[in-house]
């Protein structure tokens, strides 16, 4: 599976989510449900708070609406033990006490310590801004868009499907046990995007295409997320119905 022809069919996905709205959203134009968007609101929110002492104006640090985009984008919708807005409430202290003290050494951490840090932040913000039985598949989306320089990895059942056919089984469904073996396939697939450069961002805002282009160009957030759409590719084209594995819900029905 890992070919030149599966790394650019990952790549190409990559690609359109990166360039595109999502359609299934509101009237399905709005150009801030593409990838380079939903980094722009949530991530350059948090740099946004950071340079003002984590406020807003009175304001919530992450809007409700952003993470109602996120959420239909996701395949989230079917969570309904909190709504956007609850989640939303909920964050702020959550940013307040657990990233706010971290931020500004985040990027000067090991792989390691890294990967440790965002463990421990997706399972903090499952018990504290969701409450769901599934809620670690939705903090692992959010906190993939909010701490982009973190090895945080989209969690689902097809995730968990794709690691387990690619020889990294995870040895239990908690998201410590899948973020270490999301974390080893990583490593193997690494080598296979040496050539294949991360997109130039295309938003109008100048301050905006310049947070995004370093962000791009100084951590791996891209690699990370062709990665994650060569898992998806990976269960597709073993024909397997993918249509609801990659989303999450609060049975298991």
């Amino acid at each position: 599976m890992n070919s030149p022809t599966h790394i650019e069919t990952a790549r190409a996905a990559a690609l359109s989510r990166w360039e595109q709205q999502f359609a299934g959203f509101a009237s399905g134009h709005d150009r801030r449900t593409s990838d380079q968007g939903l980094l722009t609101l949530l991530y350059g929110g948090l740099e946004h708070a950071a340079n003002y002492d984590w406020l807003n104006a009175g304001r919530r640090l992450i809007d409700k609406t952003y993470i109602d985009m996120l959420w239909h984008v996701q395949g989230l919708t079917d969570l309904r033990s909190v709504r956007p807005e609850q989640i939303a409430a909920a964050l702020d202290p959550f940013i307040i006490d657990v990233i706010r003290p971290a931020w500004l050494d985040l990027p000067h951490l090991t792989d390691s310590e890294r990967l440790e840090i965002s463990i421990s932040w997706v399972e903090q913000m499952a018990g504290r801004c969701f409450g769901s039985v599934y809620s670690e598949a939705a903090s692992s989306r959010l906190l993939f868009f909010l701490a982009p320089m973190l090895p945080v990895f989209n969690q689902s059942r097809g995730h968990h499907m794709a690691l387990d056919k690619v020889g990294h089984r995870p040895c239990n469904h908690g998201h410590r046990a899948f973020a270490q073996a999301a974390w080893s396939a990583y490593q193997e697939f690494l080598p296979s995007l040496a050539d294949l450069p991360p997109p130039a961002p295309a938003a109008t805002d100048p301050q905006h295409r310049m947070l995004i282009s370093n962000l791009l160009s100084r951590t791996d957030w891209w690699a990370r997320r062709v990665f994650d759409h060569w898992l998806r590719e990976y269960i597709r084209s073993n024909d397997v119905e993918a249509s609801e594995l990659f989303g999450a819900k609060d049975t298991s029905d």
